[in-house]
């Protein structure tokens, strides 16, 4: 078994102890409804008035809920070079294996999406164990070296995936800027942060040969210690302004380094 086999099978168990709790249940389960408050029209079921809203306005709202209850749960992966960094991409494959679990397990339909440099893929919705494996294997066969991913319009193909409100996952490191703020409009929104601790605070050896992960090439400056300090100075700035980003346009955010923290951090952007 590789490693690769033995991180799906990891998240999948995961998934199934977390629900003998009930807990995943209450994170991606049927209660999870979005809804719509608005005026009152002549066509509206009276059963759908919310009382509470119309008193503090003078004027009727109704309480819209999908007549449907099931979730349609999507998760995009942003992947580029730096994927091969540290354990980043079995992290992201794990985490993409964990939402797809979690969300047929309480029956809800899942699709995923793969931004890979300048490609993209879709897989579309499905509601079967099977359906999903398409996308976990492409996960794993990844060979990300080299990849540059194009942020450019990356919003506008977003955008295109999915006409339903959804409960929208972007899988990335976020290292680059990145605008958010029309697909947080349409979608219930949550960024999942894939990051190695190396990377935000490394030190390398003089005699080390370092590649640049997103060209292949070798990077020829050298790596002094005022540089790396200036690196983890902008990459802090860099998340600071990211972080700003989420909050002013209500994106729920976390940051994980590792499989075991996945349940707890996503267990924070629903409860906290």
């Amino acid at each position: 078994m590789d490693k690769f086999e033995t991180i799906v099978l990891r998240a999948k168990d995961d998934v199934y102890t977390h629900l003998q709790g009930g807990n995943l249940a209450k994170l991606l389960g049927q209660g999870y409804d979005f809804s719509e408050l608005r005026t009152y029209e002549s066509s509206d079921d009276i059963r759908y008035i919310s009382w509470i809203n119309s008193a503090k306005s003078n004027e009727l709202y109704v309480k819209k809920m999908h007549e449907e209850r099931e979730l349609l749960v999507h998760v995009s992966m942003l992947i580029d070079g730096r994927m091969v960094i540290g354990q980043k991409q079995e992290l992201m494959t794990y985490v993409l294996t964990f939402l797809a679990h979690s969300a047929l397990s309480t029956n809800n339909l899942f699709e995923s999406s793969f931004s890979l440099g300048k490609m993209f893929q879709r897989f579309e919705a499905v509601k079967s164990v099977e359906g999903i494996e398409p996308m976990l294997k492409l996960c794993q066969n990844l060979e990300p070296l080299g990849l540059t991913l194009a942020y450019d319009g990356l919003q506008n193909r977003l955008l295109k995936l999915q006409e339903q409100k959804s409960l929208f996952f972007l899988v990335g490191d976020f290292l680059d800027e990145i605008d958010l703020s029309i697909l947080a409009q349409k979608h219930e929104l949550c960024v999942i942060m894939i990051r190695d601790r190396w990377e935000e605070n490394p030190s390398v050896a003089s005699d080390v040969e370092l590649i640049n992960p997103l060209s292949s090439s070798v990077i020829s400056k050298g790596m002094s210690k005022k540089a790396l300090a200036h690196y983890v100075q902008k990459l802090n700035e860099h998340d600071e302004k990211l972080y700003a980003h989420f909050n002013h346009h209500e994106i729920k955010y976390v940051k994980v380094y590792e499989a075991s923290e996945v349940f707890e951090k996503l267990e924070q952007l629903f409860y906290f």
